[in-house]
């Protein structure tokens, strides 16, 4: 038995949760986390493209129109965005994903997380796997690979 925590793209949920669905998962986790990874929390403006969340649309609307940050600076960034221009936002929203699964759809598993999410660029995410000592269902007591179906 194994975990498999995928921390991924936001705007990649979607897909994600087709792709999983496709082979037969039943069973996952989905959180709302942030973080940062080789990037830094920078992104450049042809990344951010169309699939900016609601909260980076904010960071960005109030730096264009010289809104002042937390701590009274204000923010500059030229308008219109070159796709060149870099953004750093610290840590970048993202979804972690996490599953039990038995040690023999681990690989099914990891495949279709990796397809539903690599573009090629940076902040696609990474998977982990461990392994598991034991899953016990509450509800009938059932433990190990009984307890995941």
């Amino acid at each position: 038995m194994k975990q498999i925590i995928a921390i991924i793209r936001d705007e990649q949920i979607e897909a994600t949760k087709q792709g999983l669905e496709s082979i037969g998962l039943r069973g996952i986790t989905f959180l709302y986390v942030t973080g940062r990874g080789q990037q830094k929390g920078k992104v450049s403006a042809q990344e951010l493209g169309t699939s900016l969340n609601r909260h980076l649309r904010m960071q960005l609307e109030s730096a264009r129109t010289g809104n002042t940050t937390r701590d009274g600076k204000a923010s500059e960034v030229p308008a219109p965005f070159h796709k060149d221009t870099e953004f750093a936002f610290g840590f970048l929203p993202k979804r972690m994903l996490i599953i039990i699964a038995p040690d023999e759809e681990v690989n099914r598993i990891v495949q279709a997380i990796v397809n539903a999410n690599q573009t090629g660029k940076h902040g696609d995410g990474r998977i982990f796997v461990c392994p598991m000592i034991s899953a016990i269902r509450v509800r009938t007591g059932e433990q190990g690979d009984k307890a995941l179906f």
